[in-house]
């Protein structure tokens, strides 16, 4: 049994610490953000440079940026170290055409532990100074900035060395099969919508020709990034999740419910002819 005096000291001790947890619990989830640009818009193939301030660091955690374009595609993720004073900066590279093709009104959202904001810009139109439309041919050698839809959803990606030739879910294997033509090694980054492939904890599996191939992947919400290194000569990237999209699209469903119950009423109908009347 413990004495009166050292329940005291223990329901004391409880009570001076009490504030430093609730404090910590307090600022990782409703501390205040900061996010801005440097800018209020940007020309076509101008880097957009990002500024941002978290009110309490926590620890080496790393702040989540994305952008998404005009449509809510995300084009664009990454983590960035925060300073000691919570502060960051970081500068997202455009492009002409490719991801960034649409004008319009940016959104750059800023995720740091259970709290994110958002903040937009305007990007587009006149070509800026300095910066060079590239050539198709300069595209292929150097930077494939692409997007592919599938289903409803669309899929952005970043490829060296290759090209896409095709992309479709396989359902039976709850995985994307990718099939590529290589001019050289390279290096895919994908960034997949979570309703078009998903995983558990353990992560996603990746074959390249049937081989297992170590890759980077970065969860944010709603999206994954996965970016998957091969070699020349490699035809076939296989990404193997837990769930895949389905293989008929919401419009091909559609028609085939409505095929059936067509056919259902039909053949009811006929059944009735050879019924006799009482």
């Amino acid at each position: 049994m413990l004495k009166s005096k050292e329940i005291s000291v223990l329901v004391l001790s409880s009570l001076i610490l009490l504030p430093f947890f609730a404090g910590e619990s307090f600022a990782q989830s409703s501390q205040v953000l900061t996010l801005t640009t440097e800018k209020e818009s940007y020309a076509a193939g101008e880097p957009v440079v990002i500024l941002g301030l978290v009110e309490v660091r926590l620890g080496d955690m790393q702040a989540v940026i994305q952008v998404f374009s005009p449509i809510g595609n995300m084009i664009d993720v990454d983590q960035i170290d925060v300073d000691d004073d919570g502060s960051f900066t970081t500068t997202v590279a455009t492009s002409i055409g490719g991801l960034w093709s649409k004008d319009g009104t940016y959104t750059i959202q800023l995720t740091y532990g259970d709290n994110s904001v958002q903040t937009q810009f305007e990007y587009g139109g006149m070509i800026s100074a300095g910066v060079a439309t590239p050539e198709f041919s300069e595209i292929i050698d150097e930077e494939n900035l692409e997007s592919i839809m599938i289903d409803d959803q669309e899929v952005g990606y970043e490829l060296t060395g290759a090209e896409i030739i095709r992309m479709f879910p396989d359902p039976e294997n709850k995985s994307l099969i990718i099939e590529i033509k290589t001019y050289s090694d390279g290096e895919l980054t994908i960034t997949l919508p979570k309703e078009v492939i998903d995983t558990d904890e353990e992560g996603f599996f990746v074959l390249v020709d049937g081989d297992e191939t170590n890759h980077d992947a970065l969860s944010v919400p709603g999206f994954w990034t996965l970016t998957i290194p091969f070699s020349y000569g490699s035809e076939e990237i296989e990404i193997i999740g837990t769930f895949v999209i389905p293989e008929f699209g919401t419009i091909v469903l559609l028609i085939l419910v409505i095929s059936i119950s067509t056919i259902v009423v039909i053949s009811a109908k006929n059944k009735q002819m050879f019924y006799p009347k009482m």
